[in-house]
C-alpha cells in the first residue's frame, strides 16, 4: 500500500473510531432490546433482557419502560414483554409497498401460536372467495384449507363481510348470471334476493361466525381487513377449527375479539 492510501486509511480508521463518541448508548441499548424479539423468542421478563444485554435489571427495567411509553414493547403479564404493532410502523414506507401476504403472513403466524388454530387470509373474486394465505393449526388437526381454494362467497361468512361493502348494483351485476345458488345450510343465501337481505344485515358488523353454517362440523370466524387509503375492504381475516376445539360461547367471545385485533393490526399497514 503506497502512503497516499496508507494514510487515508488510517485518516477514516481515526475518523470512524472518533465517530463512536457521538453514540448515544441508551439508543443503541433500546434497539438491542428490540432485536432480542424473534419467532423463538416471542416474550421476555426484564431478567433475561437485562441478561441478554449486559446491563443490570434496574437499568433494564428503565429502557423497557421507555420503550413500552413508546408503544415499541407491550407488558404481556405481571413478569412478560412482547413486541408492540408499533414496531411495524419504523420500516412503514417499505412495508407500504410490500404486497398484503408479506404484510399480514407474520402477524398471522402471531395470531395462530396465540389461540393454536388455523389461520387465513381470503379476498374476492367474481362470485367467489379465494384464500391467498393459510397459517395450519397447531395440534393434530390440519386444515384441508390451501391457497387457492375457492368457497363460494355468498354461502360463507367471508364472502358475505366483502359482498357486503359493495354497491348494491355491483352484487347485482355479479350475480346476474348465477343459475344455481349452492345451499349448505338453512343460513345460506338461496337466490339474490336473500343474499341482498343477508348483506344488508352484515353491514358494517366488525366479524361473522359460523358455526356449521358451512362446513357442518366445523367453526370459523372472519373480520375485515381495511385499506387506509379509501377505508375498502381490501381482504378478510378468518380461523378455523373443527366444532369440538371450542365451546360456541367461548369461540363467540374470546376468539372473535383475538380475530379482531389481529385484523385491525393488519389493517394499520395496509395503503395499497
Amino acid at each position: 500500500m503506497n502512503s497516499i492510501n496508507k494514510n487515508a486509511s488510517l485518516e477514516q480508521e481515526t475518523e470512524s473510531t472518533n465517530d463512536d463518541r457521538y453514540l448515544v448508548p441508551g439508543l443503541v441499548r433500546g434497539l438491542a432490546i428490540l432485536k432480542l424479539f424473534d419467532q423463538h423468542h416471542q416474550e421476555m421478563t426484564i431478567s433475561e433482557i437485562a441478561e441478554k444485554i449486559d446491563v443490570n435489571r434496574s437499568s433494564a427495567f428503565r429502557l423497557i419502560h421507555t420503550l413500552e411509553y413508546c408503544g415499541y414493547l407491550r407488558k404481556m403479564s405481571q413478569k412478560t414483554y412482547a413486541l408492540n404493532s408499533q414496531v411495524m410502523e419504523l420500516g412503514f414506507n417499505s412495508l407500504s409497498q410490500s404486497s398484503i401476504t408479506d404484510l399480514a403472513t407474520p402477524l398471522m403466524r402471531e395470531l395462530r401460536d396465540k389461540i393454536k388454530i388455523a389461520v387465513h387470509l381470503s379476498i374476492l373474486e367474481g362470485t367467489d372467495i379465494v384464500f391467498i394465505s393459510n397459517v395450519q393449526s397447531i395440534g393434530s388437526f390440519t386444515s384441508n384449507i390451501h391457497i387457492g381454494t375457492r368457497w363460494p362467497a355468498h354461502a360463507t361468512v367471508i364472502g358475505q363481510l366483502i359482498l357486503s361493502q359493495l354497491p348494491i348494483a355491483e352484487v347485482k351485476k355479479r350475480y346476474e348470471n348465477m343459475s344455481h345458488w349452492q345451499v349448505f345450510s338453512n343460513r345460506t343465501p338461496h337466490n339474490l334476493e336473500s343474499l341482498l337481505t343477508r348483506l344488508n344485515e352484515v353491514r358494517g358488523q366488525p366479524f361473522m361466525i359460523s358455526w356449521g353454517h358451512f362446513n357442518t362440523d366445523m367453526a370459523a370466524c372472519a373480520a375485515p381487513i381495511y385499506n387506509q387509503s379509501n377505508k375498502d375492504i381490501t381482504a378478510v381475516l378468518s380461523v378455523s377449527c373443527p366444532i369440538s376445539t371450542y365451546t360456541e360461547d367461548k369461540f363467540k367471545d374470546y376468539i372473535s375479539n383475538e380475530v379482531i385485533e389481529y385484523a385491525n393490526k393488519i389493517s394499520k399497514f395496509i395503503y395499497i
